[in-house]
């Protein structure tokens, strides 16, 4: 199968017939995602650092993608896995567009909180000189100038209002702050959504013309202006604040995109599926169970109320739990994509795919 440097044109004709027959309801088959390394002297890839966080405003760009250039060359991908390399910087980095301190340690990017004593007092505005906001853009634009033909430069990982506020607060701090002064909170997260739409617009319009489609952390292939929406927080909130907090961020972000998808993370949010699946623009739920949870496919009742709501499902799972997820439920629906503990070799990842008849 090819390497993301040999993935040709009849290749992504088929990525965008068979992803948009998907994202239609047309497919009669799940779409099945899956990437193999081809090993690479002195890199161990099960310990490659992925965040581009780990090069903060200042590194040049060219010295950034240097480092990515090997693993792009080194990449294999499957069934209806695409090219794709995205900006990495950790969860919600629009969180240091607006001015909180950002730190990346291994695995992760850290936020550190403005110091204002109370939310009346937390200004949020769109800062074109911001470094890190200047960062982002250009590593964007030249790793499209760069693989644009080859690669989907995904969207960096923008995080969702509620996520962003608390890395602008802290967590603990924001909890209070639902109940003490909710009014706050609800004009911040808006502010934050127009902001967010305003950032999402600006690096759509770096990496549509390349024509390659849209992507970003998440698996998916987005024909047009599509993102992975989320609300770590919400594990935290009752479905009344959800309703009150979240659900309008929402609905306003799936009036703007095309192809939007709801990362549902964990057991705690759960009891937010039903209003999720009441927004008729979603097009679909990634389920990640969290951890110490049963995997993903071990869920299968879950799954089925997911897509007997009308809505596509995405769940990460080892080759073992593809096979339990089509056996109990078929496939229709799905986008399974495969994550194993460590990175997948050509020659398992094609034996798998022999197993499943692909």
């Amino acid at each position: 199968m090819p390497t993301y440097r040999e993935f040709s044109p009849s290749d992504w004709q088929r990525i965008e017939r068979d992803w948009s027959a998907w994202w239609a309801g047309e497919l009669d088959r799940p779409l099945i995602v899956l990437e193999a390394m081809e090993p690479v002297p002195g890199i161990d890839w099960d310990d490659f650092d992925q965040f581009v966080s780990r090069f903060p405003p200042g590194v040049p760009v060219d010295q950034v993608l240097d480092v990515f250039q090997a693993q792009i060359a080194a990449t294999h991908v499957y069934a209806d896995g695409f090219p794709t390399w995205w900006v990495n910087c950790g969860a919600g980095i629009v969180a240091a567009f607006l001015g909180a301190a950002a730190e990346h340690r291994t695995g992760t990017t850290w936020f550190h909180p403005p110091d204002v004593d109370s939310l009346s007092d937390l200004v949020l505005s769109y800062a074109a000189d911001n470094p890190w906001w200047q960062h982002v853009r250009a590593i964007t634009r030249q790793a499209v100038d760069r693989w644009g033909q080859q690669v989907v430069i995904g969207h960096t990982d923008l995080g969702g209002n509620l996520d962003i506020l608390a890395s602008m607060r802290g967590t603990q701090r924001l909890l209070l702050d639902l109940y003490d002064v909710p009014h706050e909170v609800e004009r911040l997260t808006r502010e934050i959504t127009t902001l967010w739409l305003r950032y999402y617009d600006e690096l759509y319009e770096i990496i549509q013309p390349a024509g390659r489609g849209i992507a970003g952390w998440s698996p998916c292939w987005f024909p047009n202006k599509g993102y992975m929406l989320q609300s770590d927080f919400c594990y935290m909130i009752s479905p009344e604040m959800f309703e009150r907090i979240v659900l309008p961020d929402l609905l306003t972000c799936c009036e703007a995109l095309d192809y939007p998808f709801y990362h549902l993370d964990g057991q705690g949010e759960i009891r937010h599926l039903d209003m999720l699946l009441s927004i008729e623009r979603l097009r679909g739920i990634q389920w990640i169970p969290g951890a110490g949870a049963p995997p993903s496919d071990q869920w299968p009742d879950l799954l089925r109320r997911i897509r007997d709501g009308g809505k596509l499902c995405q769940v990460y799972v080892t080759r073992e739990g593809a096979l339990n997820l089509l056996d109990e439920l078929g496939g229709r629906g799905f986008l399974i994509a495969i994550e194993e503990d460590q990175a997948l070799t050509p020659d398992e990842a094609e034996a798998f795919l022999k197993e499943i008849g692909w």
